[in-house]
């Protein structure tokens, strides 16, 4: 059996993933240790058994609805590849518009200290460190799990001699164990309503549930993190929350109801509302 001929099975075989050709090229290279142009070209070559028997199991794992990053051990975001596994949530395109919706606000700011909450994988502030190495970056989970994921990513990405130093990572609920004042604060909180976890595709059963339950509306977590936000800005500061797009217009009624001005939502690339942020008022 080619190479090529392996692949063609391989998308016979994950004809129901969705994007078949996609997930079976990506778990060949991941069997045969190649990037997708090395993959292609060797399409004439006869597959070694070794990576044959890798290939198959990936490819039975797949079929389970494991998500293709878990069997990965790697998605890219943001230009950047971060390990992720079952410790976190799979980071989604549209949190790239959380990244970009922070980086449009504050410019090119010569320092800022900003925290992500909820941050799984870190793939925000591990983002925003990188794009802005003065920035002071910080991070919480209350899933040591995920923390430890997260410093692994931070090792991985980021230069030990950074000017605004290593991101720092605490385990708390929210913000309620986290200290300091912040210039802004970003967070992608579960959202998804407890009602609808049931239902939901086989994959997001696979990721942790931590990490998707928003509680009966989908926004709990909101109600309890704006407040504290609130307290741990300092004047001017900025929030910025990503949530679904049906959630946004009560989303901006909890931002604008903890005290927050300049209250808005943009939409991700597929035009839904995507990055609820509002800030606080100067003190005069």
């Amino acid at each position: 059996m080619t190479v090529r001929d392996a692949l063609r099975d391989g998308v016979a075989a994950l004809g129901g993933s969705g994007t078949p050709f996609l997930d079976a090229s990506l778990l060949l290279g991941k069997a045969l240790g190649l990037d997708a142009a090395a993959l292609f070209a060797a399409g004439p070559d006869d597959l070694d058994p070794g990576s044959g028997a890798a290939y198959r199991a990936l490819l039975a794992e797949r079929s389970s609805g494991i998500p293709v990053a878990y069997l990965l051990g790697e998605k890219e975001f943001w230009g950047r590849r971060f390990r992720v596994d079952r410790r976190v949530l799979v980071p989604r395109p549209e949190t790239e518009t959380l990244v970009a919706a922070v980086l449009e606000a504050c410019g090119d700011r010569p320092s800022l200290r900003v925290h992500e909450a909820c941050c799984g994988s870190a793939c925000v502030a591990l983002s925003l460190a990188a794009e802005r190495p003065r920035w002071e970056l910080s991070a919480s989970d209350l899933s040591e799990e995920a923390l430890e994921l997260a410093r692994e990513n931070a090792e991985l990405l980021l230069p030990t001699d950074r000017p605004g130093g290593p991101c720092r990572f605490v385990r708390s609920d929210l913000l309620a164990s986290v200290e300091g004042t912040f210039d802004l604060v970003a967070a992608n909180p579960p959202y998804i309503p407890s009602g609808e976890l049931a239902g939901l595709g086989i994959e997001l059963r696979f990721e942790p549930r931590l990490a998707l339950d928003g509680g009966a509306d989908g926004l709990e977590l909101y109600r309890r993190l704006v407040p504290q936000a609130r307290s741990a800005l300092a004047p001017g500061g900025w929030i910025f929350l990503e949530a679904d797009g049906s959630q946004a217009g009560a989303l901006r009624a909890i931002v604008e109801e903890a005290g927050f001005a300049e209250v808005s939502t943009l939409a991700d690339l597929a035009g839904i509302e995507r990055i609820t942020r509002g800030r606080l008022p100067w003190k005069t």
